[in-house]
């Protein structure tokens, strides 16, 4: 459980990065679909002038969780150099569900998305309610009640099959799909996440495979 204090010194540094996202973190972003408007919808920025623990990520991408009352409790920074690892977050840190606000909206469906910036793409440019969760692991079973009660729920891990023959994206569906009630897997095909797709097929097609018909 975070303090007022701390509360209020995530959220202030959200808001620091966001307003200093630069050039480069907004090429990547457009790379994957996501303007600029969008990413500010999401707050996302470049980590700048850091916070205790964020030391290591300065220039990364920053990926704020921010919930329904608008309170930050925790980040996902993404590199932009080819650097490993890709992705890093603050030591310790408690995991949480993705753009959860997301589920106060009044909508039959929603969609549970194997990583967060797959969440910005269908939520902020597809303009489907989207929630995300960065891989099997790091699902919790109380997820699933937060999930319950919509007409459908569709979930779209990753197709990545590994060297060794394992598909995480694929295990990661299969295991949403077995604890949310009125689930449907979004078939990807090899190789591809959300993104992925919606980059090579463009956005009517996105959201057909998503359930929304044309208008």
């Amino acid at each position: 459980m975070h303090s007022k204090e701390r509360l209020k010194s995530l959220m202030e540094a959200a808001n620091r990065y966001a307003d200093r996202i630069d050039e480069a973190t907004l090429k990547y972003l457009e790379g994957r679909g996501i303007s600029k408007e969008v990413a500010a919808k999401h707050s996302l920025g470049t980590v700048t002038d850091p916070i205790p623990g964020h030391e290591g990520h300065e220039g990364w991408l920053s990926i704020p969780y921010i919930t329904a009352m608008e309170h930050c409790v925790g980040f996902k920074f993404r590199r932009l150099d080819e650097g490993k690892p890709k992705y890093g977050s603050p030591l310790g840190q408690v995991s949480h569900l993705y753009n959860v606000g997301d589920i106060t909206k009044r909508f039959a469906r929603i969609v549970v998305c194997e990583g967060e910036l797959d969440t910005v793409l269908v939520s902020g440019v597809l303009g489907m309610p989207a929630v995300g969760c960065p891989g099997v692991a790091a699902w919790k079973p109380h997820y699933a009640r937060l999930l319950n009660g919509y007409d459908t729920v569709y979930v779209a891990g990753d197709h990545d099959v590994k060297e060794d023959g394992s598909n995480p994206g694929a295990e990661f569906s299969r295991r949403v799909a077995s604890e949310v009630m009125n689930a449907t897997i979004v078939n990807l095909p090899a190789g591809m996440d959300i993104t992925d797709y919606y980059l090579q097929n463009g956005y009517e097609q996105t959201r057909r495979l998503l359930g929304v018909q044309s208008e």
